[in-house]
């Protein structure tokens, strides 16, 4: 280098020796050998800080970072390129030195980023530099992840300044790649600023020093070790996050700061934040001092301020996470929410405690999870139900060898489809960015919803056979479509299985299932039905620029498409099943038991009778409201037997009582019923119970 930085304020000094004494070994230079030495320099150093930057936002060594540089011919705009361990954050630096400390970044700069996010969202990777191209299968793996967050950053040499039409270019990049409303595509600004003080300290950060403040009871435990369970506001919480970001976390934790918001967390917390207490595990922060000071007087429980040295948190890191972006999104919920907060004072404590006291696992894991899913003793009755009834094996607990496909399905698997044919597609965009909603009990998450009245066996597995033909359809159907429709078949493919569900009814779904089995072309004509109307929904209220992994995980743009798909398909669009192939025979079910023995005459009253303290709880008060809403009466018809008294339309059994959970308003209702067993003869018992006895008794006659 010149010696031009002996002119340079002390700042620029500071950052550009410490630049040049980390990267001077470790950035690649070898395609600027015959360039000009000032050009040298000047594409060196602006090189550097575009690692420093990747150092910077991910916390990575420097030989890495210096690895992430791809500025060079062919970089399409891109300096540097980093992936998260995991592969749920991508991050695309554009960097400007300027030896006078003045670089902004200005609207060219912002429309090459973003022509190059572009290009490698699309895999257009024709042109790119040998530097891109050896990250391309980690760069492609995160982009098509349902869990990505892209994050665009400039990197200045100067007072970290962006111009407006560059901040504008920027900030319409989510809406470009249909991140609005959702925020996955994070602008980050580096400046001077913050280019000095990381060469100070040298990526070291020393302790953090946190305050938290403790106004509603709160309690303490003196031995073996000092620790405090209350509550801090939900503000003061983000605060943390937002000023000391992954600094905060312990070392076990580092890598959960780059996983994707949990938009379930947020949206419980936006929209019941005085409930947020109660439903939350909250965080748990270890340090190695607290003092504790007295607002008035000095009593358990009365309000304090804790002072905590060298803090850091140790679980409830996603949650953390979710309300600093809760906040940033509706700071209303700030004073509104409070988290629950456990502190742990480990001055003296010996190591072995504190080792194991920093990997304590999340409290929210997929295998804690599942634990609690293996003791539901709804899993158990449904293993009971596959076993009696169908000769298939359920698997409900972790580590047990799942069965082959023909013999049965595991948990998972069950709980996916039913997520699918749940009449909520906010299930499906949910699941899409991770398996664990399905399992989170309710009101963060699905369990209850699929499993708390737990769905007929029979009907759990023929939900399973239905999804597995839809998904064997799309990967046939792959081979032969346009690229454009592969990307959303790839991306979209539960909110197929949830429109193909919709399309099917769940009633049907058995004779679907035969007739799928039967001719597999005419199911992969039928579900590549669905995949033209998705395609050309997407394409129409999207654009085929939009960054698909973010559609199919955002609720309310899986809504908006599923209603458009439903409304084209409704005009004549999509094929039905009447049209395309013949009927199958249906199983006798308890209706065509019933209406074949002619053992209800017609015109006889029935009553619904709700099956569980939650649904008598969530649509009671609506069903005293009108009386006539309990009541049908029985026609011997095997489709529709039952004319309910409060519209005097037609339904089965099983529809009406989903037709009735709709109109009560019931958002929490299950994803089927077993309706015989809720609709009442009075005097005699369930449709279920009348036709389980005719069926015994034809057994005992030899047959019917």
């Amino acid at each position: 280098m010149d010696d031009a930085s002996d002119d340079l304020p002390g700042v620029m000094r500071v950052v550009r020796g410490h630049l040049t004494e980390t990267y001077a070994d470790l950035i690649d230079v070898g395609d600027l050998d015959r360039r000009p030495p000032q050009v040298r320099d000047l594409s060196f150093l602006s090189r550097a800080l575009a690692a420093q930057a990747v150092r910077i936002l991910t916390e990575c060594s420097a030989p890495e970072a210096a690895a992430a540089v791809t500025d060079g011919e062919g970089d399409h705009g891109i300096d540097a390129i980093a992936v998260s361990p995991n592969g749920s954050d991508i991050w695309f630096v554009q960097a400007k030195w300027s030896d006078r400390g003045r670089a902004v970044l200005g609207e060219d700069g912002a429309l090459k980023l973003v022509a190059g996010l572009r290009r490698l969202a699309n895999r257009h990777y024709d042109g790119v530099n040998v530097k891109i191209n050896r990250q391309l299968t980690r760069i492609d793996e995160a982009l098509s992840s349902p869990r990505c967050t892209v994050h665009l950053v400039a990197a200045l040499a100067g007072g970290g300044q962006v111009t407006y039409q560059a901040e504008q270019r920027l900030t319409r990049v989510g809406q470009e790649f249909g991140f609005d409303g959702r925020t996955p595509v994070k602008v980050h600004t580096l400046g001077l600023a913050d280019f000095h003080t990381f060469a100070r300290l040298h990526a070291a950060p020393g302790p953090v020093q946190i305050t938290a403040t403790l106004t509603q009871g709160w309690h303490t435990v003196h031995t073996p070790y000092l620790a405090f369970a209350g509550s801090v506001p939900a503000g003061e919480a983000a605060a943390w996050f937002e000023a000391h970001g992954p600094h905060l976390l312990a070392p076990a934790l580092r890598n959960t700061r780059s996983d994707r918001i949990d938009q379930a967390i947020v949206e419980q917390l936006v929209e019941e934040p005085e409930n947020f207490w109660y439903y939350s595990n909250g965080v748990t922060l270890m340090c190695d001092s607290v003092q504790a000071q007295f607002f008035g007087r000095r009593l358990q429980g009365e309000p304090a301020r804790l002072e905590l040295g060298n803090a850091r948190l140790i679980n409830g890191a996603r949650t953390l996470a979710a309300v600093a972006h809760a906040v940033a999104q509706h700071p209303a919920t700030a004073e509104q929410a409070l988290v629950p907060l456990r502190v742990i004072c480990v001055d003296n404590a010996p190591e072995g405690f504190l080792s194991q006291l920093s990997a304590t696992p999340q409290s929210d894991s997929h295998t804690d999870l599942l634990d609690q899913v293996a003791a539901d003793p709804q899993q158990l009755r449904i293993r009971e139900e596959f076993a009696a009834e169908l000769g298939k094996q359920y698997v409900f607990k972790r580590g047990a060898p799942p069965p082959s496909p023909s013999a049965g399905c595991t948990v998972q698997e069950a709980a996916l489809a039913l997520a699918c044919a749940h009449r909520d597609v906010s299930l499906s965009a949910h699941t899409s960015a991770g398996l664990e909603h399905l399992f989170r009990p309710s009101p963060a998450g699905a369990y209850n919803r699929l499993f708390g009245q737990a769905p007929p066996g029979r009907q759990i597995w023929a939900v399973v056979q239905a999804h597995r033909l839809v998904q064997n359809a799309l990967a046939d159907i792959a081979r032969t479509e346009s690229p454009w429709r592969r990307e959303v078949m790839d991306h979209g493919d539960l909110l197929i299985s949830h429109l193909a569900f919709q399309s099917i009814g769940l009633e049907d779904t058995e004779d679907w299932v035969h007739n799928a089995q039967r001719d597999p072309d005419w199911a992969k004509r039928w579900t590549g039905g669905i995949v033209r109307l998705l395609a050309a929904a997407v394409t129409d209220r999207y654009g085929q620029s939009v960054f698909l992994a973010s559609v199919f995980t955002d609720a309310s743009k899986c809504r908006v498409l599923a209603e458009i798909v439903s409304r084209a398909s409704a005009t004549g669009n999509q094929e039905s099943t009447a049209n395309t192939v013949a009927p199958a025979r249906r199983r006798r079910n308890s209706i065509s038991v019933l209406v074949d023995h002619g053992r209800i005459p017609d015109g006889t009253r029935l009553i619904y009778r709700p099956g569980s303290p939650p649904e008598e709880a969530a649509i009671g008060d609506w069903l005293h409201e009108n009386p006539r809403r309990y009541l049908a009466t029985w026609v011997n018809d095997r489709q529709r037997p039952l004319i309910w008294e409060a519209d005097q339309q037609a339904y089965s059994p099983t529809g009406l009582i989903m037709h009735i959970w709709r109109e009560a308003g019931w958002g929490e209702a299950p994803v089927a019923v077993q309706g015989p067993a809720r609709w009442f003869l009075p005097g005699e018992g369930t449709l279920a119970d009348l036709a389980g006895e005719l069926v015994r008794a034809a057994a005992l006659d030899g047959g019917a």
